[in-house]
């Protein structure tokens, strides 16, 4: 959480603190509702913004992937299909995973 967040959230206590004391209900409720806004919307904007961090990672991985492929084809040398299998296999080890964090996520 930012400082910024935590100030906000610190201010709006203290006016739901204040209308407590006024005794002024309708005004406590808003701000209640307000609060609650904010984490729902905070929560919606965190997992937005990690799906796009998982996808970016899936793309660059695929992007990787294609090209390793590319030089199996054209690659005659057994050392180095040798290498570049390993490589595509670590790629799809590493997409497995962004899969499984992705499944936790949403």
């Amino acid at each position: 959480m930012t400082s910024e967040e935590t100030q906000w959230i610190n201010d709006y206590l203290d006016l739901f603190n204040y209308a407590k004391q006024i005794g002024d209900l309708e005004w406590q409720q808003e701000i209640t509702r307000s609060l609650a806004g904010w984490k729902e919307q905070t929560s919606q904007q965190a997992l937005s913004t990690k799906a796009a961090e998982l996808w970016r990672k899936f793309d660059v991985i695929n992007r990787k992937m294609i090209d390793l492929y590319r030089q199996l084809r054209n690659s005659d040398d057994s050392s180095d299909l040798k290498t570049l299998r390993e490589e595509v296999w670590l790629l799809k080890l590493q997409r497995v995973e962004l899969s499984r964090q992705f499944k936790e996520s949403f």
